[in-house]
């Protein structure tokens, strides 16, 4: 069973971001919802901006043709330079 004052708070939160959003935003909010509630795969990849797609396939050509490096030691490197522990 639901938790009425929960299933409340979190409609609100979610009007809130509703009547706040952008055009473009609102036009997510609503792709997604509709996907989620007609049980249509959605991929994300899809909806993601061009230039984000641009970056992240050319960041796989990088790690492809050796130009990264393992997270442990990217990790390291950071923890290292942060003076980050754990």
């Amino acid at each position: 069973m639901e938790n009425a004052a929960l299933k409340k708070e979190l409609k609100e939160d979610i009007l809130e971001i509703i009547e706040h959003a952008e055009s473009k935003q609102l036009k997510e909010i609503y792709d997604l919802l509709t996907n989620h509630f007609n049980n249509k795969s959605f991929d994300d990849w899809d909806s993601m901006p061009e230039p984000l797609k641009q970056k992240i396939d050319k960041s796989i050509e990088q790690a492809n043709s050796g130009l990264g490096i393992p997270a442990k030691e990217a990790i390291k490197h950071v923890r290292e330079k942060y003076g980050l522990n754990g």
